[in-house]
């Protein structure tokens, strides 16, 4: 818009100054052509065609001298080309000396200088605000990374008391009882009654019991971490409008940053599916391997936003792509007949 008013303001003084100095000559002609060329200027890209129009004009202009009073409306581009080089065209200038024509090309030099500069303090900003853009999707992608991170890091101290309590308990109650079953073992050899000896037997099997079931317990906050399967059927009963089918063929146990970075693997999917497509159907599937685990995740959407799920927020397919790195493996997705993840976690790297 800048350009086309200091332009407009040119050509109605080189109108002007064509009218009062030339009233006599074919002035239409002489606009039309030098309009044309200076719009096939604007909107060029090409410099050779440019150049080409360049010389053209100025061959007119000494043909021509008309055309020398469109000269101002020439100057202007040729300045944003050209910068200082345009000193080059005074003389032709020169040839046909107006005073008026020569304040109108001082001023169409102006105008263009201001423009320039104006160009570049936009092409500076464009610069700083991509840098700025750049910098906070890099901010909110470390920021979200850094929540994952809390969160982990939050559970794993919750797991990691649990497992001091369970210690102690073993190492305390555990030992207690153990030493009350030697003991009514030891008073069972004594004892010659056998109504002693069959209460002892009874209050004997009643601590045995109880130590199997303090172990069990110990064992489970040991473990308790995650329930990998409870939680992701939790996940799916999350969306009762797609009919979801999983499939968990994971013998051995995992330890707990594997399971809560398949957890927030299949997590991210499921977003994904509910928010960028239109599936009814959603098939997850966990299996392991002699080597290594897999997982596989497929909808039947037609309509999904590709573009979303290549931009969304959170986890998202950047972060699947590290975490596959992270044990080794790799990531393949497609939107072929719908959504389609293929995880691999190798073992090796456990």
């Amino acid at each position: 818009m800048r350009i086309l008013l200091e332009k407009f303001f040119i050509t109605m003084f080189c109108l002007y100054n064509t009218y009062k100095i030339k009233p006599h000559e074919n002035l239409a002609l002489y606009f039309l052509i030098s309009i044309i060329i200076s719009l096939s200027l604007d909107l060029l890209g090409n410099k050779r065609i440019k150049a080409i129009l360049y010389i053209s004009f100025i061959m007119m202009c000494f043909f021509y001298s008309p055309f020398i009073l469109y000269m101002p409306l020439i100057l202007y581009n040729m300045y944003l080309d050209f910068g200082g080089y345009i000193i080059f065209i005074l003389p032709l200038i020169l040839m046909d000396i107006y005073v008026p024509n020569l304040f109108i090309c001082i001023t169409s030099v102006y105008f263009s200088v201001m423009t320039k500069k104006h160009r570049l303090i936009l092409d500076e900003n464009k610069i700083v605000r991509d840098e700025l853009k750049e910098d906070t999707l890099y901010l909110e992608k470390y920021n979200k990374q850094l929540k994952i991170d809390k969160e982990k890091n939050i559970h794993i101290a919750i797991l990691t008391e649990r497992n001091r309590i369970a210690r102690e308990l073993h190492d305390s109650i555990g030992h207690v009882i153990s030493s009350s079953i030697l003991q009514v073992e030891a008073l069972k050899v004594v004892s010659t009654e056998k109504n002693v000896i069959k209460s002892l037997n009874v209050l004997q099997k009643t601590l045995k019991n109880g130590m199997d079931d303090i172990r069990s317990n110990i064992h489970n906050l040991y473990n308790e971490s995650l329930d990998l399967e409870n939680q992701i059927e939790k996940l799916c009963m999350e969306i009762p409008t797609i009919d979801v089918e999983l499939i968990y063929k994971v013998e051995g146990d995992l330890n707990y940053n594997l399971k809560f970075d398949i957890l927030s693997v299949i997590k991210e999917a499921i977003t994904n599916c509910t928010k960028h497509s239109n599936a009814t159907n959603l098939k997850i599937s966990l299996l392991e391997h002699p080597k290594f685990y897999s997982i596989i995740i497929k909808d039947n959407g037609s309509n999904f936003d590709e573009e979303a799920i290549l931009s969304t927020k959170g986890i998202g397919l950047t972060s699947m792509k590290e975490i596959g790195n992270k044990y080794n493996g790799f990531l393949n997705y497609k939107f072929d007949e719908g959504f389609n993840i293929h995880l691999t976690l190798m073992k090796d790297q456990l």
